[in-house]
């Protein structure tokens, strides 16, 4: 009888160690475990001594990211131009993107604050002084905003949803990929991203609409300049755009316009073909899971043979 326990028991051991083995072995994210100690973009360790139930977003995208995860019951406070999900109307303001206010911060006693670029560093080498849980999100490509996701989810204990979602968008970036990564130069279009005008400013290099451009079957005319650069309408005309995208906002209305109207611009194949598109500001520059989205659309903009007719004329 002893021997038959013994034998159980070792077989009831050896399932519990395969079980954990294949877990591990599945990906599936385990929960979190407080306290929790991480490194953020300003190289700083952070330590979160609970699962936090007090959320402050100091930007746009990370209210987004908040949002997405289905923690948008513990977000407290967030910044007056925070307007995305319609949720966030609900939500206390705790001032604006470069300038937040600290005692209204303080008076909504978070216990986890998500900083992004942006944000005063004053504002933030005030609060961890005051020590105050705060994480600094700077991502520089989309990678890094898959990362910072997953990031978001460990520290607020949401790892499941943050493996689920993060999953989701490397799914929809491939299929993106899988269509326009062997695409041959002649036959990725040359695009043009209006960011203003007038004068003329545009993405460059290191910019998310570069990397959203490339990723989406297209060559960024502007590619070659770093950032965000003036160009002049001779530039332009020289490198011939065959499609044009111009970012807009509610609160750039005539910025449409202005370019629709340049005479000048008649001259370049976007024109004369009526490739002139446009496109949300918001889901090309906020560091969100509407990345993905974005990447979507320019698709459909760039290559609609592949992609279906786009949507934002």
């Amino acid at each position: 009888m002893k021997r038959k326990r013994l034998k159980w028991t070792s077989l009831i051991s050896v399932g519990i160690l395969l079980f954990t083995i294949v877990i591990g072995m599945s990906g599936i994210a385990l929960a979190t475990e407080f306290p929790l100690t991480i490194t953020d973009d300003l190289n700083r360790e952070v330590t979160i001594t609970k699962q936090p139930e007090r959320i402050i977003s100091l930007s746009p995208a990370n209210t987004e990211i908040l949002f997405a995860l289905g923690l948008g019951e513990k977000v407290v406070g967030i910044t007056n131009v925070c307007n995305y999900p319609s949720q966030t109307k609900e939500k206390e303001k705790i001032g604006d993107y470069d300038n937040p206010n600290l005692e209204k911060i303080i008076e909504l006693e978070p216990d986890l604050i998500l900083a992004s670029h942006g944000n005063p560093i004053e504002l933030i080498n005030q609060l961890e002084e005051l020590s105050y849980a705060i994480m600094y999100l700077n991502p520089k490509d989309i990678d890094h905003i898959i990362s910072s996701i997953t990031t978001v989810g460990k520290i607020t204990g949401n790892d499941k949803e943050a493996a689920k979602l993060t999953k989701e968008m490397e799914e929809r970036i491939e299929a993106v990929l899988a269509e326009t990564s062997s695409l041959l130069e002649n036959n990725r279009p040359r695009v043009l991203y209006v960011v203003w005008y007038k004068p003329l400013w545009t993405a460059g290099s290191g910019t998310f609409i570069d990397e959203l451009i490339q990723k989406a079957g297209g060559i960024n005319i502007a590619g070659d300049v770093a950032g965000w650069p003036q160009m002049n309408l001779e530039t332009v005309i020289e490198k011939n755009p065959q499609v044009i995208i111009i970012g807009y906002s509610e609160d750039q209305p005539k910025l449409i316009e202005a370019v629709r109207n340049e005479s000048t611009l008649d001259q370049t194949d976007a024109f004369k073909n009526n490739q002139i598109h446009t496109i949300d500001t918001d889901i090309v520059s906020r560091t969100s899971p509407r990345i993905v989205n974005a990447l979507e659309e320019m698709a459909k903009i760039i290559h609609p043979e592949m992609f279906g007719e786009n949507v934002s004329d």
